[in-house]
């Protein structure tokens, strides 16, 4: 993917008291800033969004639905090996001359960081290969991610509302991460002189605040007032 990227060993954040529905972690990257992890229930199938991800080269939000067609093996497959940190794969469609793989890579490109990626070939053996989506995470990010799905799993099955479309969300102004409308975590308050809407349990609270300011992870401009504008609010 020629990015060789260093991550701060930082514990990743989540949500407490999350239904057993939906899983939700932060970590904190030396130069690239929050990177965030969402696992949750889709109809029969499970939804897992990474924020950012470099999609086509460029960063953006990636949400990857992964379909329940086998009573949970695969899923139970895919939750395993991302909570023992072992690399996995899973043809996800394939036609004359093509094939598209979604492959976990662990300790890639360095040791403690795991890519996550959607990778089409084409031409046999020796043909192209190209990164569609991907997305790379610090490794104990994934095995939390890896577990929270194995707890998603046991509440799939047919009788499952249906999901044929994604699920919309909007990103959290103070931390970009994805925010479901069916989320435990949304949050919406009006925080004054600068209205505040959308926020995700975490910066409402107060916590994404405290966290940066304990590292030394760059944050945009306009989040960092979002989130001092709700810290004043709240004082």
């Amino acid at each position: 993917m020629g990015r060789h990227k260093q991550h701060k060993p930082r514990r990743p954040r989540s949500e407490s008291d999350q239904p057993a529905s939906e899983w939700f972690g932060t970590a904190l990257h030396s130069t690239e800033g929050m990177q965030h992890l969402d696992v949750r229930q889709s109809g029969n199938g499970i939804l897992i969004t990474s924020s950012p991800a470099e999609i086509d080269g460029a960063p953006a939000s990636w949400a990857l639905r992964l379909r329940n067609d086998d009573d949970g093996q695969a899923l139970n497959e895919w939750g395993a090996a991302l909570a023992a940190g072992r690399g996995h794969a899973q043809v996800m469609s394939e036609g004359p001359g093509y094939m598209t793989v979604l492959a976990f890579m662990p300790n890639q490109p360095e040791d403690g960081v795991g890519t996550l990626a959607r990778i089409r070939t084409s031409g046999g053996p020796d043909g192209d290969v190209v990164f569609e989506r991907s997305a790379e995470r610090p490794m104990g990010l994934w095995a939390e991610a890896g577990e929270g799905l194995l707890r998603i799993v046991p509440l799939l099955g047919p009788d499952a509302p249906p999901a044929d479309d994604l699920e919309d969300c909007r990103l959290c102004p103070g931390c970009y991460r994805p925010v479901y409308e069916s989320s435990s975590s949304h949050t919406l308050i009006g925080a004054g002189p600068m209205p505040v809407i959308g926020l995700c349990r975490l910066c409402a609270e107060g916590t994404t605040l405290r966290s940066l300011r304990e590292a030394d992870v760059p944050l945009a401009p306009q989040q960092r007032a979002v989130l001092e504008t709700v810290a004043a609010a709240m004082a």
